[in-house]
Protein backbone atom coordinates (compact mmCIF):
# COMPACT_ATOMS: atom_id res chain seq x y z
CA UNK A 1 0.00 0.00 0.00
CA UNK A 2 1.00 3.09 -0.34
CA UNK A 3 2.08 5.70 1.91
CA UNK A 4 -0.12 8.62 0.85
CA UNK A 5 -2.99 9.04 -1.04
CA UNK A 6 -3.25 9.23 -4.70
CA UNK A 7 -3.27 12.67 -5.74
CA UNK A 8 -2.24 15.52 -8.12
CA UNK A 9 -0.18 18.56 -8.53
CA UNK A 10 -0.78 21.29 -11.22
CA UNK A 11 1.87 24.25 -11.43
CA UNK A 12 1.46 27.38 -13.25
CA UNK A 13 2.97 27.19 -17.09
CA UNK A 14 6.03 29.24 -16.96
CA UNK A 15 6.55 27.98 -20.70
CA UNK A 16 2.78 29.68 -22.36
CA UNK A 17 3.91 31.24 -25.30
CA UNK A 18 0.33 32.11 -26.60
CA UNK A 19 -3.27 32.01 -25.56
CA UNK A 20 -4.27 28.89 -26.70
CA UNK A 21 -1.70 27.38 -24.21
CA UNK A 22 -2.77 25.46 -20.82
CA UNK A 23 -1.96 28.33 -17.79
CA UNK A 24 -1.60 25.32 -15.66
CA UNK A 25 -0.11 21.93 -16.09
CA UNK A 26 0.67 18.32 -14.13
CA UNK A 27 -0.31 15.02 -13.16
CA UNK A 28 -2.86 13.34 -11.11
CA UNK A 29 -2.84 9.79 -9.83
CA UNK A 30 -6.10 8.51 -9.03
CA UNK A 31 -7.41 5.45 -6.53
CA UNK A 32 -8.31 2.37 -8.12
CA UNK A 33 -12.11 2.59 -6.99
CA UNK A 34 -12.29 6.12 -9.23
CA UNK A 35 -11.06 4.05 -12.02
CA UNK A 36 -13.52 0.87 -11.65
CA UNK A 37 -16.20 3.84 -10.79
CA UNK A 38 -15.15 5.56 -14.90
CA UNK A 39 -15.31 2.03 -16.16
CA UNK A 40 -18.78 1.50 -14.26
CA UNK A 41 -19.76 4.90 -15.92
CA UNK A 42 -18.94 3.85 -19.43
CA UNK A 43 -20.00 0.34 -18.94
CA UNK A 44 -23.67 2.20 -18.26
CA UNK A 45 -23.83 4.40 -21.25
CA UNK A 46 -22.00 7.60 -19.81
CA UNK A 47 -20.29 9.07 -22.97
CA UNK A 48 -18.41 11.56 -20.39
CA UNK A 49 -17.75 10.05 -17.24
CA UNK A 50 -16.99 12.05 -14.03
CA UNK A 51 -14.84 12.19 -10.88
CA UNK A 52 -14.86 14.57 -8.03
CA UNK A 53 -11.80 16.47 -8.40
CA UNK A 54 -10.14 19.17 -5.33
CA UNK A 55 -7.67 21.23 -5.06
CA UNK A 56 -5.49 22.79 -2.15
CA UNK A 57 -3.07 26.14 -3.17
CA UNK A 58 0.17 25.55 -1.51
CA UNK A 59 3.31 26.77 -1.87
CA UNK A 60 6.63 24.48 -2.76
CA UNK A 61 10.06 24.31 -0.75
CA UNK A 62 11.43 26.83 -3.31
CA UNK A 63 8.53 29.19 -3.23
CA UNK A 64 6.95 28.85 -6.51
CA UNK A 65 2.72 28.15 -6.03
CA UNK A 66 0.91 24.79 -7.38
CA UNK A 67 -2.25 23.73 -6.80
CA UNK A 68 -2.01 20.22 -4.83
CA UNK A 69 -5.40 17.70 -6.41
CA UNK A 70 -6.71 15.22 -5.28
CA UNK A 71 -9.71 12.68 -7.38
CA UNK A 72 -12.44 10.92 -5.39
CA UNK A 73 -15.80 9.09 -7.32
CA UNK A 74 -18.30 11.52 -7.53
CA UNK A 75 -20.35 12.37 -4.35
CA UNK A 76 -24.25 11.61 -6.39
CA UNK A 77 -22.98 8.81 -7.46
CA UNK A 78 -21.82 7.84 -3.37
CA UNK A 79 -24.63 8.56 -2.31
CA UNK A 80 -27.05 6.31 -5.02
CA UNK A 81 -24.86 3.64 -4.22
CA UNK A 82 -24.25 3.16 -7.74
CA UNK A 83 -20.35 3.21 -7.50
CA UNK A 84 -18.57 0.72 -8.87
CA UNK A 85 -18.28 -2.24 -6.19
CA UNK A 86 -17.13 -5.48 -7.45
CA UNK A 87 -13.52 -6.52 -8.03
CA UNK A 88 -14.88 -8.24 -10.77
CA UNK A 89 -14.24 -7.04 -14.45
CA UNK A 90 -17.70 -5.19 -15.62
CA UNK A 91 -18.62 -7.73 -18.04
CA UNK A 92 -18.00 -10.81 -16.68
CA UNK A 93 -21.35 -12.91 -16.14
CA UNK A 94 -22.73 -14.07 -12.46
CA UNK A 95 -23.33 -17.93 -12.26
CA UNK A 96 -26.94 -18.25 -11.99
CA UNK A 97 -28.08 -15.10 -12.79
CA UNK A 98 -30.00 -14.02 -16.42
CA UNK A 99 -30.80 -10.83 -17.55
CA UNK A 100 -34.69 -10.80 -17.13
CA UNK A 101 -35.73 -9.01 -14.07
CA UNK A 102 -38.74 -10.48 -12.77
CA UNK A 103 -41.05 -7.90 -11.89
Amino acid sequence: MAQYPASGILFQNDRKEKPTQPDYTGNIELEPEVIRDLMAQLDEGVEQPKANLVGWRKTGKTGRPFLSLRGSIMRERQAEGSGYQSQAPANTAVAGLDDEIPF
